[in-house]
């Protein structure tokens, strides 16, 4: 496990460039991100064999550890579709072979949940209580330790991933408005919609998307707005600070307006061409040289 996070995080001397690439190419390897969309990763690389050496085949030929767990979700009713999906949570769980006992949902609104709120200092939600066989496998419980803490016996999620509800001012944060600039008029720039990727690894919310052409009145607005001279790009607006794995990278790639919306400035890292505006000419950047993996 240790060589393992020594390949996943690069050292400091190349953490800048490593950013700028993953964001670029839309992988995971080489930057601190969210710490749920890390333990994706490692599930699916190591096919849910991730939690210690206690794990057994069963006779389906699924990967099975000694544990078993009951989840209690803590939501708003006003969450409807436009909070985090907490099935993420309990996909890792799954596929690292855990085994599950059951699972309810109760409301901030109604009276369990504010009593669960305030037994567990809850102060956003979604979130999820976690009871059982907490301890039963050490990684299992090193997982649980850096997604949270354990409270009588019951774990408690407190790596809540954007968009969420605020519990003290019903707000929900997190909620973004993703702007896809484009310049039809160049046909050998790159596909914008690459930057799709990239977003949803940063685990940012894809739901309110649109595509602006700088033809447009919009599009040569926005140009304006937020001076930008480079196409195509993306411009992040709403509470993309609430994504701190995003917010880690964004000085790298981007610059943030004095209203806080996010634009992508770092063309070269997507690693096909733009069009620079200010020029007047297409930019084909150089090939991306590569750093040999740490052994």
């Amino acid at each position: 496990m240790a060589k393992l996070f020594g390949k996943l995080f690069a050292k400091k001397e190349e953490e800048q460039e490593a950013k700028k690439s993953t964001f670029g190419k839309g992988l995971i390897i080489g930057i601190v991100i969210a710490v749920i969309i890390l333990v994706v990763a490692l599930v699916v690389i190591f096919g849910g064999q991730m939690f210690g050496k206690k794990a057994v085949k069963n006779p389906a030929g699924q990967t099975t550890i000694n544990a078993q767990l009951k989840y209690t979700i803590v939501t708003s009713k006003s969450c409807g579709d436009k909070c985090w999906d907490t099935n993420l949570f309990f996909d890792v769980l799954k596929q690292g072979g855990v085994k599950e006992k059951g699972r309810t949902t109760v409301y901030i609104e109604d009276a369990a949940g504010k009593k669960l709120a305030e037994q567990f200092k809850i102060t956003q939600v979604p979130t999820i209580l976690v009871t059982g066989d907490l301890d039963k496998d050490a990684q299992l419980k090193s997982f649980f330790t850096s997604l949270g803490e354990t409270i009588d016996k019951t774990f408690v999620l407190r790596q809540v991933i954007p968009p969420f509800v605020d519990i003290a001012s019903g707000q929900l944060k997190g909620e973004v408005a993703i702007t896809y600039i484009t310049d039809t008029a160049c046909k050998d720039c790159y596909d914008v919609k690459l930057h799709e990727t990239s977003l949803t690894n940063f685990g940012v919310s894809l739901k309110n998307t649109k595509t602006v052409d700088i033809s447009s009145d919009e599009g040569r607005a926005l140009l304006k707005q937020y001076d930008i001279t480079k196409v195509p790009t993306i411009i992040i607006s709403g509470q993309p600070e609430q994504y701190q794995s995003l917010k880690s990278v964004w000085a790298t790639v981007g610059t943030v307006a004095s209203d806080g919306t996010y634009i992508f400035t770092s063309l070269d890292v997507m690693g096909g061409p733009y069009f620079d505006l200010a020029k007047d000419k297409l930019v084909k950047p150089a090939p991306a040289t590569t750093t040999p993996a740490a052994k």
